[in-house]
């Protein structure tokens, strides 16, 4: 709990000027109103006296130092809210910075997927933000309680101590409601993920739920979720409102208690009316801070939880690493080797001692059956994540050596689940290469044979795509990814199954495209349909994770092996 308060801790330092201004604030407040309700023993003495004079004294110091507590409790939640604000944002883009940044395992077997992700820059950051505001009760109130306190010592000091051995049952009550919630707190935090996570399916799902009819078991599904996600909610409600009614009860028993006393020492004349009501008044005044401190202890539990949830995901190390050395992407290389390269996958080892060279202009192709490794091969040499052993060489540098943003910089990569951000077309194109001139953007997309239908569009290259380029064709949107490969003019191409989910028409228009792409740069070519890659200078057939042969299209044939039987299936 406290190496999570020290981490909050450290994302307020950038605000401790007005941090430091939030402490002033709660302390003038604080003192201003305990003052006020010491005052109260003075107003009534002088009313009870006929005291005029006086009257006219204390009134309008009374309400100069009830201003003193307007404008210092405005400025003191004002800035706390701002501060829990700014901080909150903090995190979120350093949240969503690193989700960038790690590797595609991370991404791959996280349980709840990326909508579980997004309850967590989204919840958790809510639960924070609220924890946080009271980060100002916690300066105010119990400064506010120990100046009360020295009211009541100051008015009779016997009668508080005989009040305060109610002290350790109101915190071994908090105490147990603490640990309770510790419990339940990341169960409710994992249901709120799957919740989340449902419905982002139902969102991004929706043309395949609708055609199979799910409809309804998606509602279920939620239905199943939210019931799991109440159940604990109300068993956090029972724990957290437990505090209240136990706490109030004992306050009213006080100051009942407290009542009895003063008036019978009135009666007895050992005090005075403005004795009984000044006490009474910062007896009463004390259940404001016990109740705002409870509530804080209890809100800090929810708190360090999300708090838990979003470093560990912070400082989660499924990162690829960046190397010490640092170095350039090599400029005149000539070959790409991968030498005794293997991968596993969880306890699956998907690539099993890889040796392959790819000379610098070939197109290489990948051929095999589903999860036979071609992905894998590929998302290695863009370091979607590392090998498990064995070394993938840029003549003879390590890529593990290069820097990683140069890496990327150098490999352009084309695939089938085109994905375009929520813009212009000209804003994706330009995306290849944010530092090039957009001047080029046109040239480029007249390459990728997309200009044409980009100039039919109502507003031509300024028109919106939707989300994920919702708004497009198929085709048009894989001339796009093209066109932006094209702007970033990479030397190195991966093409991961461009075509394969085009109809005959659109694989023809984007196929041009892809031509104009190849000329001249080393192609990684990912194909199911063989007769794409035909004109491959090396063809390299995959099965269960080993290379099992390489050729040319017209060799390979004539092994009659397992290209050949792939070729033969595709033309039955």
């Amino acid at each position: 709990m406290l190496v999570e308060i020290k981490k909050l801790a450290a994302e307020l330092k950038p605000y401790k000027k007005t941090i430091t201004i939030i402490a002033i604030t709660g302390v003038i407040y604080a003192l201003a109103s305990a003052r006020i309700a010491l005052m109260t023993k003075s107003l009534f003495d002088a009313l009870s006296a006929a005291k005029h004079d006086d009257i006219m004294m204390l009134v309008p110091l009374a309400m100069l130092l009830a201003l003193i507590t307007a404008v210092t409790r405005y400025y003191h939640i004002y800035l706390m809210n701002y501060v829990a604000e700014c901080v909150v944002q903090g995190l979120r883009q350093k949240l969503q910075q690193k989700f960038m940044r790690l590797n595609l395992s991370f991404h791959n077997n996280y349980a709840a997927g990326s909508g579980g992700l997004i309850s967590r820059i989204l919840n958790d950051m809510r639960i924070i933000q609220d924890g946080l505001r009271v980060v100002a009760d916690i300066f105010l109130h119990p400064l506010l309680l120990i100046f009360l306190l020295g009211n009541l010592f100051y008015i009779d000091w016997k009668l508080t101590l005989a009040t305060m051995i109610m002290v350790p049952i109101v915190g071994a009550i908090l105490k147990n409601i603490s640990r309770s919630m510790r419990k339940y707190i990341p169960q409710e935090r994992d249901s709120m993920e799957y919740m989340t996570s449902t419905i982002k399916e139902s969102l991004d799902g929706v043309r395949i739920i609708q055609s199979f009819n799910l409809e309804k078991d998606m509602a279920d599904r939620l239905t199943r979720d939210s019931d799991k996600y109440l159940g604990i909610r109300k068993t956090i409600y029972k724990r957290q409102e437990a505090a209240g009614p136990a706490t109030e009860f004992i306050a009213t028993a006080i100051v009942m208690t407290a009542l009895l006393y003063t008036s019978y020492q009135v009666a007895a004349g050992k005090a005075t009316p403005g004795t009984f009501i000044g006490f009474i008044t910062s007896l009463l005044m004390l259940n404001q801070p016990i109740k705002r401190f409870q509530e804080a202890y209890v809100r800090i539990q929810e708190v360090v939880i999300s708090a838990q949830r979003i470093f560990s995901i912070i400082e989660d190390p499924s990162e690829v690493p960046e190397s010490p050395k640092n170095l350039p992407f090599p400029k005149d290389w000539k070959k790409i080797t991968y030498r005794d390269v293997s991968f596993t996958y969880g306890k699956d080892m998907i690539l099993k001692n890889i040796n392959l060279t790819i000379n610098r202009g070939e197109v290489v192709a990948l051929v095999g059956a589903s999860g036979s490794g071609k992905s894998t091969i590929v998302n290695l040499l863009e370091r979607f994540f590392d090998a498990t052993s064995g070394e993938i060489l840029i003549d003879d540098v390590n890529i593990l050596d290069i820097n990683l943003k140069d890496l990327r910089r150098n490999v352009a990569l084309v695939t089938q689940d085109v994905f375009l951000f929520s813009d212009s077309i000209e804003k994706n194109i330009w995306a290849g290469d944010y530092t090039r001139d957009r001047a080029q953007i046109m040239a480029m997309a007249k390459l990728a044979n997309a200009h044409d239908f980009i100039m039919k569009m109502p507003q031509g290259y300024e028109s919106k795509v939707g989300d994920r380029g919702s708004l497009l064709s198929g085709g048009e949107k894989q001339r796009i990814s093209i066109a932006r490969a094209m702007f970033k003019d990479a030397p190195l191409l991966i093409l991961d199954e461009a075509t394969s989910a085009l109809d005959t028409a659109s694989e023809i228009e984007v196929q041009k495209g892809l031509d104009h792409l190849m000329e001249g740069r080393t192609a990684l070519v990912i194909a199911h349909r063989l007769s794409t890659i035909q004109k491959a200078d090396k063809i390299v057939v995959l099965k269960n994770g080993q290379i099992v042969e390489v050729g040319s299209h017209q060799n390979l044939l004539s092994q009659q092996g397992e290209y050949f039987r792939f070729h033969s299936l595709q033309h039955t």
